[in-house]
């Protein structure tokens, strides 16, 4: 299936996640305490039980004993019925072992066995039902499984998923995830406790608790999924922008480690003997993941009337269901608004205020200096020639001391209020070279290999050459000082695509900040060394500058095992005279005739 839109279309019809042929054939016997265990590491069989299933109660205000939230439907005639009915439908099924959808299962395994470890810990909530949020929180990477697996496994491996992963997503399957997983779980008659980590992961929490998602097992799921992300893996589901609040929720402190121990990707199956076919690779025994369509008895008693209603209703369900794709897309893009309007507001202020500053801290600073330097020239005329060389080292050390202050305030300066941009067309390429090396002493100084990887080669900007040359040397410069001795900082130029922005990407192997420094990165002063503590102004003015320039600068989700990596963006504009691309490095003269070499 090669068209996107026809696998969205697909997508969107799935009737069910059929449950294997021995999940069915567990159901089908008396529920005892082994029924649950049997068959909650089959995706399908949990959506089926969680259709039927109430809400789960907390575990702290509970008078029911944990892992009881299931019991009462795996005992229902209609669990039965249901899945009967549903078996009708010809798709649906997903063999788990098959290698293009193992990594989605395993993943799917790795949040929900982090999710219950979490809960066990907190004991906040019945760990089973956190091990079922985490297992159905890539509920729309399980539906796709079901329809088109090449379709996921060429998702997955498409590098731009860990930057804009709803995006790719679109763009492979016609839809994104979180949007099949809104559908489904409403066409499924899933609850929101269960559905709310696969529709809402990127709202806060107090919105995400307006769509009814439960306000423990919600940010439990969400912090699972963070810690998943950290041990590598990454199916796009978040970024950790919530992890503080997430913490709070929970009451967990911001210092406690939520390292957890993985499962075992092979493992005891807790399927009877008679239902285990094949070995793991370490010899333990594995369930097989038989098709119930071709276990005929399990389609002896069909019913199509819940199917017929659906097809009556989707016009209407198809209607609702776009309109809150676009209300929460809405809600999305104004959390992400929001954000940026707050740190660039704070960060505006913070400029108003250093450039008043710097001015009323620059007059006197200039009366200090010119009066030391005044009783210097003096020096012979008012002092005791015996007492000379004392006077003289005290005001030279005053006026070494307010030159030091004063390229202080010229650095804050920079930041609070530079001068306008002059913009011109250059060759973005080129400057690229000429800051690296313009780098080179600093680097083999701390010995720290400077690489640079330009695609492609050729690329004009409009831009002022001076300003965006100091904005990457201060972006360059910063990796270098995080990189450790003997490591390396990584210059790349992204070839742009049609109607996007340009990115420059500044990578370093260091350790990167911690999640407390991130919301603090442009803050003037702030450094988050505190040997060597630079002055902190690197970044505010790297940042200012690029935004002169119709652009910004942003950090990018730091993952484990990953370089930390800062991008400066700029708008992608066509020009005018394309002679001009063959000249090295061009800047265009503007109306107060200054010019960049």
């Amino acid at each position: 299936m090669s068209d996107p839109g026809k696998r969205a279309e697909s997508v969107l019809r799935l009737c069910w996640l059929s449950p294997s042929a021995a999940s069915l054939a567990m159901l089908g016997r008396p529920a005892t305490a082994a029924t649950w265990p049997a068959i909650r590491r089959d995706p399908g069989a949990v959506v089926l039980v969680v259709r039927h299933s109430e809400a789960p109660w907390p575990v702290r205000n509970a008078l029911v004993p944990p892992s009881s939230f299931h019991a009462a439907a795996l005992a229902q005639a209609a669990l039965i019925e249901d899945a009967l009915h549903l078996l009708d439908q010809p798709d649906g099924f997903v063999d788990w072992n098959h290698p293009l959808v193992q990594p989605i299962y395993e993943a799917c395994l790795t949040f929900a066995h982090l999710a219950q470890q979490l809960a066990e810990r907190t004991g906040r909530c019945d760990p089973e039902a956190a091990w079922t949020c985490g297992l159905l929180a890539p509920l729309g990477w399980l539906a796709m499984c079901a329809i088109d697996p090449e379709a996921v496994a060429a998702c997955l491996a498409d590098p731009a998923l860990r930057f804009d992963p709803a995006e790719t997503q679109r763009r492979h399957w016609g839809i994104d995830q979180a949007a099949i997983a809104r559908r489904l779980a409403r066409r499924w008659r899933l609850p929101s406790w269960a559905s709310a980590a696969a529709e809402h992961l990127h709202l806060p929490g107090e919105l995400a608790q307006t769509f009814r998602a439960d306000p423990v097992l919600f940010p439990l799921t969400r912090l699972a999924i963070e810690e998943a992300r950290r041990q590598g893996v990454d199916l796009g589901l978040g970024n950790g922008a919530f992890s503080a609040a997430d913490r709070a929720a929970l009451l967990i402190s911001p210092e406690e480690d939520l390292s957890f121990r993985r499962e075992p990707k092979a493992s005891v199956s807790p399927f009877p003997p008679q239902l285990l076919k094949g070995e793991g690779e370490d010899g333990s025994q594995r369930n097989e993941w038989q098709d119930p369509h071709e276990a005929p008895l399990l389609r002896d008693l069909l019913e199509l009337a819940a199917e017929n209603r659906r097809l009556r209703q989707q016009p209407l369900h198809e209607h609702l269901e776009q309109q809150i794709d676009a209300l929460e897309r809405a809600l999305e893009d104004q959390v992400h608004e929001e954000a940026r309007r707050l740190q660039s507001g704070k960060l505006t202020a913070l400029a108003e205020f250093a450039a008043g500053a710097g001015h009323e801290i620059n007059n006197p600073l200039a009366v200090i200096s010119g009066q030391a330097q005044y009783l210097l020239s003096h020096q012979r005329d008012w002092f005791r020639e015996e007492a000379e060389e004392a006077p003289r080292q005290a005001l030279e050390a005053i006026v070494a001391q307010t030159r030091r202050i004063h390229g202080i305030l010229r650095e804050l300066m920079q930041f609070a209020k530079p001068a306008p941009p002059c913009p011109g067309w250059l060759d973005l390429p080129t400057l690229l070279g000429e800051v690296a090396a313009s780098l080179d002493e600093l680097a083999r100084q701390r010995r720290v290999r400077i690489e640079v990887a330009l695609q492609p080669e050729r690329l004009p900007v409009y831009a002022d050459a001076g300003q965006l040359r100091t904005a990457l040397t201060c972006l360059l410069r910063n990796a270098l000082e995080a990189a450790p001795t003997d490591g390396w900082a990584r210059l790349l130029l992204r070839r742009p695509l049609e109607g996007e922005a340009i990115e420059v990407v500044i990578e370093d192997i260091g350790p990167g900040p911690d999640a407390s420094q991130r919301p603090h990165l442009f803050d003037p002063f702030y450094s988050g060394r505190t040997a060597g503590r630079g002055r902190g102004l690197g970044l505010p003015i790297a940042w200012r500058l690029a935004q002169l320039q119709g652009g910004d600068v942003r950090l990018d989700p730091p993952c484990r095992h990953e370089p930390t990596r800062f991008v400066l963006t700029l708008p992608h504009l066509p020009m005018p005279n394309s002679d001009l691309v063959d000249a090295p490095l061009l800047q265009l003269s503007c109306t107060n005739g200054r010019q960049a070499s």
